[in-house]
């Protein structure tokens, strides 16, 4: 009965949640199968995925005007009419039949890939929850696009559509910013491992080098491990080399003692990460647990499994809308690729002055104008860079919104790559360069046959693959150039991890061509190196699986801190702000920014002296109109600053506690005038 019940309670939630992704769904499935020539197996699963960040990336225009959920859901609706439209312009019934299909070997990975990443999900809570949890919170009360939660009107240019995707099942399913975000990530790991192997079976007509693709892809990555095995005089010259930073240098002083110690990180499960077997230049999906998940590389292999197969031109309308959505998710890969493809349609146009049959203008515009256009105006990062240049060019008083991130790229010399753990490692240093050869792995090896796979797309026109070694030679030449600004010297590392990444996708396809002829001992090395840089992923793995067993639902959010939120989440008088010693924390239960800090990491010159002082009738004149405390603010805080905060003007309107004593009270203090 009581299961019943429970049942009956969430059933609105369900059916609302069920109907939602029903639609876009629906409409995504229609634009694919009208506007793109698909295999029947990939029909549905291509339309599932276009469908989500169709209406996602509608969700941050829409959302804009309208609350949340009604945003969500008018998005959704625009993706089914556009469906709905080609349908009727197209009348051809028949395709929609023979190609709706939900085949097993394609769904049920898909789903049980899902699975097993929200459950190690839930037992995880690495990489920016601090930041990630707070900003989910804002959008999914409608703060589209975001500032920045800690400093209210402040731009936050940043790549958040992922956490968009996770605001929207946060409003739709009725579930906690957490909640979402886990599931989201989970849902982008299971798409692109699947959409990889379909992808890879295109190109090798081979199933088996399809899965062996997504196999690799999961786990492959850098070899930092292999110094455990060098001779310690070596082992330390290379140490003394290297300047750490980041969780490297909370790790571990130096190089060698961070090998043989748990990665410094938070929110990590019941066992920690070795250091030894992580890496700092490659995106693993196990550890895909940042602000933007798996949803560059989702978008990206949506891009090359449609492109070039549009049949109309709302084909190639949705390949401008993916290209647009990339630019919020990993504005790197948007510029570079990009610009390769300005390049390659340049060279075609001088050599043929026609581009697949088509003017090529018609490409420029639906490949480069369009959405480029998009990505300065939609908001994120470049959207940030063009407010900085318009700002330069015509002074700094024409735009009044001050913005968070502060960007530069002098020249740097002599090169380097930038490792996030390692910090700069010199090519021109032997020891950071033995350093870089560990982190990177083989990997890189790949690169001369992705130049051939492009010299042979260029010849065939196949453009967007003729495009990527350019764009990958783009990203390796930024060894010359260093990122300066508010995101720190790490965020410099993304700059080459473009052209790493990209060999990591095309190693098995490129490799499975490459080895057909060679010799049994080549083919025995290729395999036994590649076999090398799956190590660390699969440690990783491993370890990550043992939080399973622990759900958590961050390191700064506990259970009675939920019991909080569900009461009071997006309920309180936007134009008070609520003051925790934590920022984020209130941030994240209640969706109401607070002026609190000049960055993520520096808090503003009179913060401290607040938290150590929070007078009712100060934090009032001040903007707050809420308290929120726990046991630990509470017993830092002396009997007369206790006394103040029991004053007959502070009602309290909830106090939840557990069977430790621990309690969480919030406070409301909008009449201590």
């Amino acid at each position: 009965m009581d299961v019943m019940n429970s049942l009956l309670r969430i059933l609105p939630e369900l059916l609302n949640l069920s109907a939602w992704v029903l639609t876009w769904f629906l409409g995504g499935y229609l634009i694919v199968v009208l506007a793109f020539r698909v295999k029947r197996s990939e029909a549905t699963l291509l339309g599932f995925g276009l469908g989500w960040v169709l209406q996602v990336w509608l969700s941050n225009w829409t959302g804009r005007f309208l609350a949340p959920p009604v945003a969500f859901w008018v998005a959704a609706l625009i993706v089914l009419i556009s469906g709905a439209v080609i349908v009727v312009l197209q009348k051809d019934w028949s395709t929609l039949r023979e190609k709706f299909c939900f085949p097993w070997e394609y769904w049920m990975p898909f789903l049980l890939i899902a699975g097993v990443f929200l459950l190690i999900g839930r037992g995880l809570a690495v990489f920016d929850d601090y930041q990630n949890l707070p900003i989910t919170s804002v959008l999914a009360a409608g703060a589209i696009p975001p500032e920045f939660v800690l400093n209210p009107g402040v731009r936050f240019d940043y790549h958040y559509l992922m956490l968009l995707q996770s605001a929207q099942w946060m409003r739709m399913a009725n579930i906690f910013p957490w909640t979402a975000l886990d599931v989201t990530r989970a849902i982008l790991v299971g798409l692109s491992l699947i959409y990889v192997s379909l992808w890879a079976r295109r190109i090798t007509h081979n199933r088996f080098a399809g899965t062996l693709t997504a196999l690799f892809l999961a786990f492959a990555g850098g070899t930092r491990w292999l110094m455990l095995y060098i001779p310690e005089s070596l082992m330390l010259s290379i140490s003394d080399a290297v300047n750490m930073i980041g969780s490297g240098k909370a790790t571990a002083p130096n190089l060698a003692q961070a090998l043989i110690s748990y990665w410094a990180i938070e929110g990590s499960g019941p066992l920690e990460f070795p250091f030894a077997f992580g890496d700092s230049l490659f995106t693993i999906p196990v550890m895909a647990h940042g602000g933007t998940g798996m949803l560059g590389l989702t978008i990206a292999l949506l891009i090359f499994l449609l492109f070039g197969r549009w049949k109309n031109w709302f084909g190639k309308l949705s390949i401008s809308v993916l290209l647009a959505a990339m630019a919020l998710v990993d504005e790197i890969w948007f510029v570079y690729v990009i610009f390769a493809i300005s390049l390659v349609l340049l060279f075609l146009m001088i050599r043929r002055r026609r581009v697949l049959g088509q003017p090529a203008w018609v490409a420029l515009l639906f490949l480069v104008v369009l959405p480029g256009t998009l990505a300065i105006v939609q908001g994120g990062v470049l959207t940030g860079v063009s407010h900085s240049l318009i700002q330069r060019v015509i002074g700094t008083g024409a735009i009044e919104t001050q913005g968070y991130f502060s960007i530069d790229f002098p020249v740097r010399w002599p090169p380097a790559f930038i490792s996030a753990h390692l910090g700069r490692l010199f090519l021109t240093n032997p020891g950071q360069l033995a350093a870089l050869i560990f982190e990177a792995g083989p990997i890189l090896l790949v690169f001369p046959l992705l130049i051939l796979w492009g010299k042979k797309a260029y010849r065939s026109e196949n453009f967007l693959y003729a495009a990527l070694p350019v764009a990958a030679a783009f990203s390796l030449l930024t060894v010359f150039i260093e990122y300066q600004g508010s995101a720190g010297i790490s965020a410099s590392a993304r700059l080459t991890m473009f052209a790493l990444n990209l060999c990591k996708l095309f190693a098995v396809p490129l490799l499975w061509y490459w080895l057909q002829k060679k010799k049994h001992w080549i083919r025995s090395a290729t395999i036994g190196l590649a076999a090398t840089t799956m190590v660390g992923g699969l440690v990783f793995f491993s370890v990550a699986s043992t939080a399973v067993q622990k759900p958590v639902l961050s390191y700064y959010i506990k259970l009675l801190d939920a019991a909080i939120a569900k009461d009071y989440w997006d309920r309180l008088e936007p134009e008070w702000m609520v003051f925790d010693s934590s920022p984020t924390r209130s941030v994240t239960l209640f969706a109401r920014p607070v002026r609190s800090s000049e960055t993520w990491y520096v808090p503003l010159p009179d913060w401290q002296f607040t938290t150590q002082n929070p007078d009712p009738y100060s934090l009032q004149r001040k903007g707050f109109g809420y308290v929120y405390l726990s046991q630990y603010d509470w017993d830092e805080l002396s009997p007369a600053k206790q006394r103040a905060l029991e004053d007959s003007c502070v009602i309290q309107l909830k106090e939840v506690s557990d069977w430790t004593g621990d309690f969480r009270r919030l406070l409301d203090i909008r009449d201590c005038q």
